[in-house]
């Protein structure tokens, strides 16, 4: 199964190669910030041990759970109600998510300039890359990292987006 994040129209959609049929599986329901909607989500990750995706919900600057075939979601991390921050538990335009083969969570989270790293059921984010809200272009600064991935010994690959590279982080 492929997830495809369908941005402008606040949705997330299933994708089966062998019947090539899209299904909504997330949104679907407009813009908005109750646990019904998602706010121009960005990047998605499937989580195997909950069966479900987590979502990045850019323009609501937060991060959600929502289960295969729910309604709704589940608060991962940053704020219900659309506030943006940069504190370890607040997020301002989440464009990505990973999820690495124990469940910790790593959010690019774009406008901060930073990479948040979540360790298995915690709420409080660690920046393990950038510095919150401090933009900049050498080798320990991010400016609007916008995706995120993992190679098999957990080195961390972040596309870095204005300063128009990739990133390699080793082994958090």
């Amino acid at each position: 199964m492929v997830y495809v994040v369908d941005k402008d129209n606040h949705r997330v959609f299933s994708y089966s190669p062998s019947t090539s049929v899209l299904n909504i599986v997330a949104g679907g329901n407009g813009a908005g910030l109750s646990p019904t909607r998602l706010h121009t989500p960005a990047g998605v990750a499937f989580e195997a041990s909950t069966n479900s995706l987590i979502i990045a919900n850019y323009g609501a600057h937060n991060v959600v759970r929502w289960p295969i075939g729910a309604t709704n979601w589940s608060l991962v991390t940053g704020n219900t109600n659309g506030t943006r921050g940069s504190t370890d538990t607040t997020l301002y335009g989440p464009y990505d998510v990973t999820i690495d083969s124990a469940g910790n969570i790593y959010i690019a989270d774009t406008l901060n300039h930073r990479i948040q790293f979540f360790p298995v059921g915690s709420t409080v984010g660690i920046t393990i890359a950038g510095v919150a809200g401090v933009p900049g272009s050498n080798a320990t600064l991010l400016k609007n990292p916008i995706s995120v991935a993992l190679d098999s010994q957990f080195n961390l690959y972040v596309s870095d987006k204005d300063n128009h590279r990739i990133q390699r982080f080793k082994r958090y």
